[in-house]
């Protein structure tokens, strides 16, 4: 084994700890399901078919702000659950909102 070995495989390697984070990002989805139908019902009934839909995330949050590739996969991985749902990359974009210094926020931009 070597040093850049070390890094990349095993249980707490940067590899194992993405695909953690990935799976992370796709139970976000599910497990905020009721709140994005609720949402995604509320504005079509409005006629609206853009529009922008925040949810808390708690997954995190001190890794996420620093925007490298920890934000990226767990995205990814919200990404993935979304299309699951049929919710394809050109429908929605995804966004970290740090607006809040106390919440961090996934917004959900949607184009339908």
């Amino acid at each position: 084994m070597s040093l850049k070995t070390d890094y990349f495989d095993g249980a707490s390697g940067f590899n194992q700890q993405m695909s953690d984070v990935f799976d992370q990002g796709e139970a976000f989805v599910t497990t905020n399901l009721s709140a994005l139908t609720a949402e995604l019902q509320t504005n079509a009934a409005k006629g609206l078919q853009a529009f922008k839909v925040s949810i808390q995330t708690t997954f995190e949050p001190q890794n996420l702000r620093l925007k490298g590739y920890h934000l990226k996969t767990y995205l990814a991985g919200i990404q993935s659950g979304l299309a699951a749902e049929e919710i394809y990359p050109h429908e929605c974009i995804l966004a970290l909102n740090t607006e809040d210094t106390m919440e961090t926020k996934i917004d959900f931009q949607f184009n339908l």
